[in-house]
């Protein structure tokens, strides 16, 4: 079955969601909670992030759009990355990582 991350408010979540990205809060400049990516939520970390105000996090959803459709969301993604980068300079290697890491995180 296909996944993907979705984006969601702590007030959404849901004991049994699975975390699709590391989830991490601090407090007064202090690492305070850290969850793993492919973490499923329980009551008790669910309590643990509300005391911790974790506010937002990704999960991994069922994907039950067609193929044709994911395409299309990819090369309309893609088209986008490409316009905001359009007046970089992709020789510099930092830049070109950069630009790597968001479309490769958009085409998702």
């Amino acid at each position: 079955m296909r996944t993907r991350p979705r984006y969601i408010t702590l007030i959404e979540a849901e004991a049994g969601m699975e975390l699709a990205a590391p989830l991490s809060t601090v407090s007064h400049g202090i690492l305070s909670l850290k969850l793993p990516a492919g973490h499923i939520l329980t009551h008790d970390s669910l309590q643990q992030l509300h005391a911790h105000k974790a506010e937002s996090m990704f999960i991994v959803e069922p994907d039950t759009r067609p193929s044709g459709q994911i395409a299309i969301k990819a090369a309309e993604a893609a088209h986008r990355v490409m316009e905001i980068f359009a007046g970089a300079d992709l020789s510099d290697p930092a830049m070109a990582t950069l630009f790597n890491q968001i479309l490769i995180f958009h085409s998702k």
